[in-house]
This record gives structure tokens, sequence and C-alpha cells, in this order.
């Protein structure tokens, strides 16, 4: 899949974002169709993270910042977006985008927690969540 922005001018305004340590999958939503952009962690490596008895720390690897500003990159202009993914990788998103990235920082609707999902089942799941989201929001006049 491309790497290219896929939230700017013209496009949808729900967007999930799915992201471990190695790759993060973002998901333009409209009605009836959603288009897909990875991003892969060029720094993750291969294989999973183990944790070794007798060393200090969860074991897991830290997101790099070259890692966080793609994943900015690519959530572009998106006006409601909704993180979700397993372990620390959903929230390390979010305090990047609070400390680095304010104006898309005030677009994140919630972080959920969310284990490894094919496609279909991320994008039900932000359907469900925008479309109970959007019920809440206040009438435009």
């Amino acid at each position: 899949m491309s790497n290219a922005k896929i939230a700017g001018a013209g496009m949808p305004l729900h967007l999930v974002v799915w992201l471990d340590h190695r790759q993060a999958r973002l998901y333009a939503l409209t009605h009836d169709a959603f288009q897909e952009t990875q991003v892969h962690n060029s720094d993750a490596g291969e294989g999973h993270i183990h944790h070794h008895a007798g060393s200090v720390g969860a074991g897991h690897v830290a997101l790099g910042r070259a890692f966080l500003d793609k994943i900015s990159d690519a959530i572009g202009a998106a006006q409601e977006i909704l993180i979700v993914g397993p372990s620390g990788a959903k929230t390390a998103l979010k305090t990047f985008l609070d400390s680095h990235k304010p104006h898309q920082a005030g677009n994140v609707v919630a972080v959920e927690p969310m284990d490894h999902a094919s496609d279909g089942e991320i994008v039900a799941f932000a359907r469900r969540f925008f479309e109970r989201a959007d019920r809440m929001m206040p009438m435009k006049s």
C-alpha cells in the first residue's frame, strides 16, 4: 500500500489508525468504502520482542520519532481520528501528537485497545465507534 497522505481536503472525516511497534495501518472511511495506507517502522527489526529474565524494563521497543512523524504525515488533516492497537504503541502515538502535533492531537476522539485484527475487523469497529460518536454530537444549524 501507499505511504501517501490519505486524509486531506475533500477526504473522509473519519480516520482510524491501528498500530503496533512494527507498522501503522490507517483507514479513511466513507459510508460504503475505505482507503488503507500502511506505514512501516524501519527500526522495528524482525520477529517478536521478548522480555528476558533479569533484564530491566518490559521488553518493548520505544517507537522512534521517524516512525511517529511518518504516521503523522499520513494522518494529514483528518478531522476525527480514532487510534487503536495493542500494547503501548497507541498511547505513544497520542503522546507524540500531544507534544509535537497539537493540531492533530485535538482531532483525536479516542484511544482504544484492540488486538491484532484484519482490515474488516478494524473497519467494522471504527464504523460502530464513529456511528455512536456521531449520534452524540450536537446538531449543526
